[in-house]
């Protein structure tokens, strides 16, 4: 009982003085949170004076809904009655329940506002990442990247372009933990294939890389890219017939000193090896049909071809110049 007078007691010393502090108290933090945030500053500083604001008002209200006046009518007589009228409470009820529910509606739409902006900044990200890339800054390209996936953890391409810093920092194995990650995310990903299957290469594991350079090479089946390393990785697994092949064919597709010398270069040594691959000529590139813009055109045969075929068909030759002046006689 005696706690229970203590509560009482305490919540019955704020007047109304002090419950009108408390409602512009909040209000001024409410405000100065919105206006941070609409600045874009010290964001989570601007969260904690909007939660602040938040509580201000719910202490008020729950002042107003809790407290009492004692009257003494009497030596024996004390009369105990809630200090507002009840409709004034049953507002404040009301309000109590639907505050902190206005609140958590309004901190999410905050939310998902905040992260479609920063969504809308992830290409410029990526891009300012390759460009670090390409001039050599690889930590500011690192940042970059990290800051995409901070946005967007599910981006296959962002760790596929991470695992690019990663190997040339030399950090091979995070740039490995990378690829798996990008693949993860997005099994499409054919550049993550060329390149785990590079790196697994130089690590020796070429029985992984053939698997990933044959995924590779599937979905991206005329690349020379893809034929010089799966030739290269099977050169140095011992597989030298089908490195050949490979590596014959990248001469067959190109030949940009990029990719023909260390072609060249390996088949010198693979030749070596087997003499009668050198007699033979260079494999031509798997069938798979090439479309070609003047396939969607259409044709016009000529007059000889058309003849033939009328003749290979059984049909009489036709005179097609004849056929195209000769006009109806008259009726």
């Amino acid at each position: 009982m005696r706690g229970i007078e203590i509560y009482d007691r305490i919540l019955d010393m704020p007047g109304p003085a002090a419950i009108t502090q408390l409602f512009a108290a909040g209000v001024v933090l409410v405000v100065v949170a919105a206006l941070l945030l609409s600045l874009g500053r010290m964001r989570w500083f601007a969260r904690g004076l909007g939660i602040l604001g938040v509580l201000s008002f719910m202490l008020a209200m729950f002042l107003i809904h809790e407290q009492k006046v004692v009257e003494t009518k009497g030596a024996h007589v004390t009369l105990t009655h809630w200090r507002y009228s009840p409709a004034v409470r049953f507002q404040v009820r009301v309000a109590l329940i639907g505050l902190p529910a206005a609140a958590a509606f309004l901190m999410m739409q905050v939310l998902w506002t905040t992260q479609r902006r920063r969504r809308s900044t992830i290409p410029g990200l990526i891009k300012e990442g390759r460009v670090r890339l390409v001039r050599g800054d690889l930590e500011g390209a690192q940042e970059s990247f990290d800051e995409v996936l901070q946005i967007a953890p599910y981006l296959g391409e962002a760790y596929y372009h991470r695992a690019t810093v990663y190997r040339a920092m030399g950090r091979t194995d995070e740039a490995l933990a990378d690829l798996d990650h990008a693949l993860r995310c997005d099994p499409q990903l054919s550049g993550a294939y060329l390149m785990r299957g590079r790196l697994l290469t130089e690590l020796g594991d070429f029985q992984t890389a053939d698997k990933d350079l044959d995924v590779y090479m599937g979905m991206r089946p005329n690349d020379v890219e893809g034929y010089l390393h799966r030739g290269l990785c099977r050169a140095s697994e011992g597989r030298d017939v089908e490195a050949i092949a490979d590596l014959q064919r990248v001469l067959k597709l190109t030949n940009h000193s990029d990719y023909a010398d260390p072609a060249r270069a390996a088949l010198d040594q693979l030749y070596a090896k087997v003499p009668d691959a050198e007699e033979t000529e260079a494999l031509s590139p798997p069938d798979v049909p090439v479309k070609s813009v003047l396939d969607a055109l259409p044709r016009y045969e000529e007059p000889a071809e058309s003849e033939a075929r009328n003749r290979e068909e059984g049909g009489q030759p036709v005179d097609s110049t004849a056929a195209r002046d000769r006009t109806p006689p008259p009726a």
